[in-house]
């Protein structure tokens, strides 16, 4: 072998290292940056008070509010100071305060979620360390085509999002994929959907392929459910409805029947959520999407 060549084969090992170190590099960014915010926002809510606190209150005073009364300034006997309480038109106060006692109960299921997901990418971070590290061990093109053999898994992340036959998104620390196109649809679900993935779709409608990315995430918050579901109307026949059904499986239950037409697949054990259209924001995009 020329010298020539072998300076040449190995720039090219060099090239396509730093490609895929630079994809596994942004990921343990992004990744890196929710468990920050994430931690932060977990430490803030768990300082606060909780709503329940002032629902005792309000109780506590019910007599404050009679004769049609509908303000009235309480003392918070948590932390000793008062608190101005206001009711709207026709409002009880034991109304109120039960609203004040669901959003605690729900602010209890943030929190679980939240912890588990910070869980998940703390996990998910220490695997992608592992993997940059086994990359940067790497020496020849046999070591590197023998690794990207046995982490197809990560297709996804280390190829251009121009090249992706989907849509790329970020939510709450989930990865969303929406196809581009029919066939593309077929191709997302053929060589990129893990088993475990969860899969919506507009309800018999012609529309788009949804995936929400489940790996190393031990469960799927609600919020998460109904921003991907939105996101599955939108590209669909029910863009402009108000309201629209949108059905859901693990992508196990979904499988592509040979000779049927692109985008056409069977699915079993569906479940349907009702959602609002609603397409990419600022808080959904993870990066520029073609």
């Amino acid at each position: 072998m020329s010298c020539f060549t072998w300076h040449w084969l190995r720039e090219i090992l060099k090239k396509k290292k730093n490609s895929l170190l630079k994809s596994y590099q942004d990921q343990l960014k992004k990744t890196n940056s929710y468990i920050q915010k994430s931690t932060q926002k977990l430490e803030e809510l768990k300082a606060a008070a909780p709503p329940s606190q002032l629902a005792d209150v309000i109780m506590a005073n019910l007599h404050e509010f009679q004769d049609g009364k509908m303000e009235a300034e309480l003392l918070d006997f948590y932390s000793g100071k008062t608190v101005k309480v206001t009711l709207k038109p026709n409002q009880k106060p034991q109304s109120l305060a039960e609203s004040y006692y669901r959003k605690s109960k729900n602010r209890q299921i943030e929190l679980d979620q939240i912890e588990k997901t910070i869980s998940s990418k703390i996990s998910l971070k220490s695997e992608l360390e592992q993997k940059i590290s086994a990359i940067e061990e790497i020496t020849g093109h046999k070591g590197l085509k023998t690794y990207q053999k046995t982490n197809k898994e990560d297709k996804a992340i280390t190829k251009e999002t121009s090249g992706l036959p989907f849509k790329v998104f970020e939510y709450e620390g989930f990865t969303i994929w929406v196809g581009k196109s029919a066939k593309d649809n077929d191709e997302m679900l053929r060589g990129y959907i893990h088993k475990d993935d969860l899969w919506l779709h507009a309800r018999q409608v012609p529309g788009s392929h949804v995936v929400i990315r489940m790996k190393g995430m031990a469960t799927l918050p609600t919020s998460v459910l109904e921003r991907a579901a939105g996101l599955a109307a939108f590209y669909s026949k029910f863009k402009t409805e108000s309201f629209a059904p949108v059905i859901y499986t693990e992508a196990k239950f979904v499988r592509k029947v040979k000779g049927s037409a692109p985008g056409s697949v069977m699915v079993d054990r569906e479940k349907v959520v009702m959602v609002a259209p609603f397409g990419p924001d600022e808080e959904t995009a993870a990066k520029k999407v073609g």
